[in-house]
């Protein structure tokens, strides 16, 4: 695990995940959760999946060990070698991801956002911050 943040009093609606880092030139992925416990088989209110050999970001939650169907966003704002900046944040229907200055996607809730007790990134990306507030 690269980066963990345990968040014992959880996260509510209008909580904002900053995360700025960049993309080795040698990333084949990277993700981000928001999980439900700090066990190894957590559910997941949002797992997040950059994927640059299909130029692909996946999102899903898994509950009770069961994966959720897939949502794909639109593009790929990611780039190798480059810097990026991300929000998280959380509004009344769901998780809105921006990257840089752009709404990327918004992922409904399956999981309730008040169950989230934990953040973690993983892969091959350099952190440089991680806010949350």
């Amino acid at each position: 695990m690269l980066y963990t943040s345990t968040l014992p009093n959880g996260i509510d609606i209008g909580t904002v995940v900053k995360i700025c880092g960049s993309v080795p030139c040698c990333s084949d992925r990277f993700e981000i959760g928001l999980t439900c416990s700090e066990w190894r088989d957590a559910d997941y209110a949002l797992h997040l999946c950059a994927c640059f050999q299909k130029c692909q970001v996946v999102f899903n939650t898994r509950e009770d060990g069961v994966w959720g169907v897939e949502e794909c966003g639109n593009g790929f704002p990611f780039h190798r070698g480059q810097a990026f900046e991300m929000m998280i944040i959380t509004d009344p229907e769901g998780f809105k991801v921006v990257v840089g200055d752009q709404k990327y996607h918004h992922f409904c809730y399956r999981v309730p956002v008040s169950q989230v007790r934990r953040l973690e990134v993983n892969g091959k990306v350099t952190l440089e911050s991680v806010n949350i507030f």
